[in-house]
């Protein structure tokens, strides 16, 4: 998909090189030279990863800088969300310097432009998450095409709570996440998900099962039915955070469950984040009275391309789940009238 929108003449925005490395210094910014390095390596890994994308799936970053005049003022970070690189998720923008000619939101532009239409990214759907008070960039991200899907309330431990460790009862297990597990939660999880968001996200059970930690698992019933989970977070925004999610019916056994299982959660230096969504006020209020506060809201945005394939002009997804629908119920085949089976009897 191409884009005739120009880029303002002393605006660059490129795909991070070595070159930005000498910037960082002669701006004072060392603080962002590690980073930089790291994301440098991760490059050079995705530019080899997408010379054999039939072979090797891409699991590592892309980051664009946008410079000014020789200066780094903003840079941002596209990264594969599941196994098979059909999601990308996209950082808000990182920025480390005053423009002296652009505001922030039209570098937002021009950084989104260049990731959607420019980049070398092999995808249809990408995800960005951003804070709800931020009405300015949830403007630009609109203009760019993506749509609202959820609000998710992230939690964090209150820092007056002491961590103690207590002992489970009989009627409910903790159960680190395995290959098993993982695909019962997976079904879980889909249940709960709209199609739209399903299609967009593309999230299989392998993607849960890979990107565990040591805070991961699912709660189970004595009968061995899983009630509840902590998985792996859609768009994580910190190094430890994952939703906390439970079956469409509740289960009254959470109101104890939960609160002992993320009561006993020993995070040590981590910063640990819970995630739930803004709908579901069950799982809020456990959270708000076990000792965990709100400490942001974001809006989980999507946007999602379909190519065409086949000699199939693009179409959107709601028009493709229609004409899927119209046609099931063209090829039924024809009822008896009520006449022909009194005739019969």
């Amino acid at each position: 998909m191409k884009n005739d929108e120009t880029l303002p003449s002393d605006l660059i925005i490129e795909p991070l090189k070595l070159k930005h490395l000498s910037m960082l210094r002669a701006d004072n910014n060392s603080k962002y030279l590690g980073i930089f390095q790291i994301l440098l390596c991760k490059k050079w890994f995705s530019s080899l990863e997408s010379s054999f994308t039939n072979l090797i799936p891409t699991r590592n970053s892309t980051c664009l800088v946008a410079v000014e005049r020789d200066n780094i003022i903003a840079y941002i970070l596209a990264t594969p969300i599941n196994r098979r690189g059909t999601c990308w998720s996209i950082s808000e923008p990182y920025f480390i310097g005053e423009s002296i000619c652009f505001s922030r939101y039209n570098l937002l532009q021009n950084l989104l432009r260049k990731v959607l239409y420019e980049s070398n990214i092999n995808t249809n759907s990408f995800l960005i998450s951003i804070n709800t008070n931020d009405s300015q960039s949830l403007s630009v991200i609109r203009q760019s095409g993506f749509q609202p899907l959820r609000i998710i309330k992230y939690w964090n431990r209150k820092e007056c709570f002491k961590y103690r460790k207590k002992e489970y009862k009989e009627n409910f297990i903790w159960e680190k996440l395995n290959e098993d597990n993982s695909q019962q939660i997976w079904r879980l999880e889909q249940a709960r998900e709209s199609m739209n968001f399903r299609s967009i996200f593309d999230r299989q059970w392998h993607d849960i099962y890979e990107k565990r930690n040591s805070f991961t698992g699912v709660i189970k019933s004595k009968e061995k039915h899983i009630i509840a989970g902590l998985i792996p977070s859609v768009c994580p925004q910190y190094n430890y955070s994952f939703e906390l999610i439970r079956g469409l019916a509740w289960d009254e056994r959470l109101n104890k469950s939960i609160p002992q299982r993320i009561n006993n959660i020993k995070t040590g230096k981590n910063n640990c984040c819970i995630e739930t969504t803004s709908e579901d006020n069950k799982l809020n209020q456990i959270l708000n009275i076990s000792n965990w506060e709100i400490t942001q809201e974001r809006v989980l945005l999507g946007r999602s391309v379909w190519k065409k394939q086949n000699g199939y002009k693009l179409k959107s997804i709601e028009t493709e789940l229609l004409t899927n629908l119209v046609g099931n119920l063209q090829q039924q085949p024809e009822l008896p009238s009520t006449m022909q089976i009194g005739k019969n009897k």
